[in-house]
C-alpha cells in the first residue's frame, strides 16, 4: 500500500521522498529542505497516535530533549512542530549505518569494539543525566553506528520519545510500565520512576548481550521479562563466554545489580571504568579506517547534512520556466494578431505573469535568506548549547568524583570512629583496673604495670584515631564545600541555559512564522500564475499557428521537474 505522505511537503519546506522505517509512535521519512538544499529524516507521529494527547507530548518532548543534550554522540534535531492538520513532526539528521542490534545478532562481539562502543554511548548518557535527561529505552535498537570522518563504528543515540526530563511531571499514571522488556531495569519493571541508574542497568543488558551473543535473562514473553528484571538473578557473563576477562564480567555484574545504589554511581563513574578497561585489558585497536572503502563518497556528505541536489530547487526551476512562458505566450500574441497587439486581457494576463515571476523571484531570494537566518540561528544556539554543556560535563564529572571520595572517605571515618570507641572503652578499662589495685604498696605489681601499659597504649591508639577521625571529617567538609560550590555553578549554567533556549526558541519561531507567511504568499502568486496562463493556453488554443509554440510550453514544463538522487539504503 503507497504511503499517502510521501511527495508531500511538511511545513512548506521538508519534501518526504521515501520511508525509512516504522516504530512504535512514529514513521521515520527520507526528506529533503527545499529551501536550503539539505537532506534530512523526518520522525512523523503515527496517525492513529494523534488522539492521543500523551503519545503526542511524548513524541514532541524528544525534540525537546535531544536539542537540550546537543553531543556528538546524540542524534542532532534540528526542527520540530505541528502542521495545519496536526501532524506533529521532528526533523533530525540523516543517519547512514547501522543499529547496533544488527552487530550483536552476528554473535559475540570483540572486547575493544565493545568498550568503545559503550565508551561513546555512556558518554552521550552522562551529558543527557548532567542536564536532566534519562532516556528509558536504552536498547541495540537505539544505538546506530555510523562512519564519519574515517572513524567506524561512529555511536549516535537516537530514540528519546520516552525521554524524562527531571523538571517534568510523568504524563502517565503512576506504576505504568515503559521501556523495552528485555533491557528496562528492575525499577521500571515495578512501574516506579527511571533514573540516570536505570539507563546504567540497560547498558548492562546491551553489554552483555555484545560479550555473549545472549540476553542475561531467559523469559518467553514480556511478562516473563518483566518478572525476571524485578525478581531472578541474571547469568554471569564470564560462565556463558568462558573468554571474557574476570574484571569485565565483575563491571558487567555491578551494572545488573537489582539494587540501583549497587551499580556504578552514575554515567561518569561507568566511563572512567570503562576507559580504564580499555587501558587495561582491551587490545589496541585504532576505531580509524579510509573514509573512501566505504563505497560512495555522497553517502557521508549526506550523512553530515551537506548533501547538494542534482538539478535546482522546485522554486527556482518554476520561476525560470514561468519567465520564458511568459516569452512563448508573448510569441503567440505576436503570431495571432497583426501588430503584435492582443486583446487588452490576453495583454494583461502576458503582463501578470511577468510581474507575478518577479516578484516571486523577489520572494524566494527572501525565502532562502530566512530560512539560512534561521539556520545560523540554530548553529550559534547549538554552539552555545554545546559549549555550556561541555562546563556543565566537566562540572558534573568533578562531582561525581567528590561524591564517591566523599562516600569512601565516609566509609573510613564510621570505621575510624569505632575503633576510636573500642580504644575508649579499652582506657578505660585499664584506669578501672589501676583504681582497683590497692596503692598503698611501695612496689608496683606485675599487675599494675600491666595496667598503666595497656592503659598508656590505649590512651596513644585513642588519640591517634581522633586526630585521623578529624583529618577525615576535614576532608569531608572541604569537598562538601567544594561539591557545593560546583553546585552553584551547575545551578547559573543550567539558568544559562534556559534562558538562552527561551530566546533562541522565541527568535525561531517568529523566524518560521515569517517563512510560513512568505511561503503562502508565494503559494498565492503560483496560484494566480496558473490562472493567468489557464487562461491564455484556452485562448490560443486551437489556433494552427501556435502549434508548434504549445509544444514549447510542454517542453518547458518537463524540463522544469527536478530530477533528484535515488534513496540511500538507509536503516533508521
Amino acid at each position: 500500500m503507497k504511503d499517502r505522505l510521501l511527495g508531500r511537503v511538511i511545513a512548506d519546506r521538508y519534501r518526504l521522498e521515501s520511508r525509512l522505517g516504522v516504530g512504535g509512535m512514529g514513521a521515520v521519512y527520507r526528506a529533503r529542505h527545499l529551501l536550503i538544499d539539505r537532506v534530512v529524516a523526518i520522525k512523523i507521529l503515527q496517525p492513529e497516535r494523534r488522539g492521543e494527547e500523551h503519545f503526542r507530548a511524548w513524541f514532541l518532548r524528544e525534540a525537546r530533549a535531544a536539542n537540550r543534550i546537543n553531543h556528538a554522540n546524540i542524534v542532532d534535531i534540528s526542527d520540530f512542530g505541528e502542521t495545519e492538520d496536526g501532524l506533529a513532526y521532528l526533523v533530525m539528521e540523516l543517519l547512514v549505518g547501522d543499529a547496533l542490534s544488527n552487530l550483536i545478532a552476528r554473535g559475540p562481539m570483540q572486547l575493544d569494539e565493545i568498550l568503545d562502543i559503550m565508551e561513546q554511548a555512556t558518554a552521550a548518557l552522562a551529558r543527557a543525566h548532567d542536564l536532566g535527561v534519562v532516556h528509558r529505552d536504552i536498547k541495540p535498537d537505539n544505538i546506530h553506528l555510523i562512519n564519519r570522518a574515517g572513524r567506524k563504528n561512529f555511536v549516535k543515540v537516537i530514540d528519546f520519545g520516552l525521554a524524562r526530563l527531571s523538571q517534568d511531571g510523568r504524563l502517565a499514571a503512576k506504576g505504568a510500565v515503559f521501556g523495552t522488556p528485555e533491557y528496562m531495569s528492575p525499577e521500571q519493571a515495578r512501574g516506579e520512576d527511571a533514573t540516570p541508574l536505570s539507563d546504567l542497568y540497560s547498558l548492562g543488558i546491551i553489554m552483555f548481550e555484545m560479550l555473549t551473543g545472549k540476553l542475561p535473562f531467559q523469559a518467553r514473553d514480556r511478562d516473563s521479562f518483566i518478572e525476571a528484571h524485578k525478581h531472578s538473578k541474571p547469568m554471569v557473563a564470564i560462565e556463558v563466554n568462558p573468554k571474557i576477562d574476570q574484571t569485565v564480567s565483575d563491571t558487567v555484574a555491578m551494572l545488573l545489580e537489582k539494587d540501583p545504589n549497587k551499580r556504578f554511581r552514575d554515567a561518569h563513574h561507568f566511563v572512567e571504568k570503562l576507559k580504564t578497561l580499555q587501558r587495561r585489558v582491551a587490545p589496541v585497536s585504532a576505531p580509524w579506517i579510509v573514509a573512501q572503502q566505504h563505497g560512495d563518497p555522497r553517502r557521508e556528505r549526506e550523512n553530515s547534512g551537506l548533501i547538494s541536489t542534482i538539478g535546482l530547487t522546485a522554486g527556482i526551476s518554476d520561476i525560470a520556466a514561468w519567465a520564458l512562458k511568459a516569452t512563448v505566450f508573448g510569441r503567440m500574441v505576436a503570431t495571432s494578431y497583426p501588430g503584435g497587439a492582443g486583446p487588452a486581457q490576453v495583454m494583461k494576463a502576458i503582463e501578470s505573469i511577468w510581474r507575478l515571476a518577479a516578484a516571486s523571484t523577489r520572494l524566494d531570494g527572501e525565502l532562502q535568506a530566512e530560512a539560512k537566518r534561521n539556520e545560523r540561528l540554530l548553529t550559534r544556539s547549538k554552539d552555545f548549547t554545546a559549549q555550556v554543556g561541555r562546563r556543565i560535563e566537566d562540572l558534573s564529572r568533578a562531582k561525581s568524583k567528590l561524591k564517591r571520595e566523599i562516600a569512601a572517605a565516609s566509609v573510613d571515618l564510621e570505621r575510624l570512629r569505632a575503633e576510636y570507641s573500642r580504644a575508649d572503652e579499652e582506657l578505660k578499662s585499664a584506669r578501672a583496673i589501676i583504681t582497683s589495685i590497692d596503692k598503698g604498696r611501695d612496689e608496683m605489681s606485675a599487675h599494675l604495670r600491666d595496667a598503666y601499659e595497656k592503659a598508656g597504649a590505649m590512651a596513644a591508639r585513642r588519640q591517634a584515631r581522633s586526630e585521623a577521625v578529624a583529618k577525615v571529617e576535614a576532608k569531608i567538609v572541604k569537598w562538601k564545600e567544594e561539591s557545593a560550590r560546583i553546585d552553584a555553578q551547575l545551578e547559573e549554567y543550567h539558568q544559562q541555559m534556559d534562558r538562552h533556549s527561551s530566546a533562541i526558541d522565541d527568535d525561531l519561531d517568529a523566524g518560521r512564522r515569517r517563512l510560513a507567511a512568505k511561503v503562502k504568499e508565494r503559494e498565492t502568486y503560483s496560484r494566480k500564475l496558473e490562472e493567468s496562463a489557464d487562461y491564455l493556453s484556452t485562448h490560443f488554443n486551437g489556433k494552427p499557428e501556435c502549434e508548434d509554440l504549445f509544444r514549447e510550453l510542454e517542453e518547458l514544463d518537463r524540463n522544469s521537474i527536478v530530477i533528484e538522487p535515488s534513496p540511500s539504503t538507509v536503516s533508521f
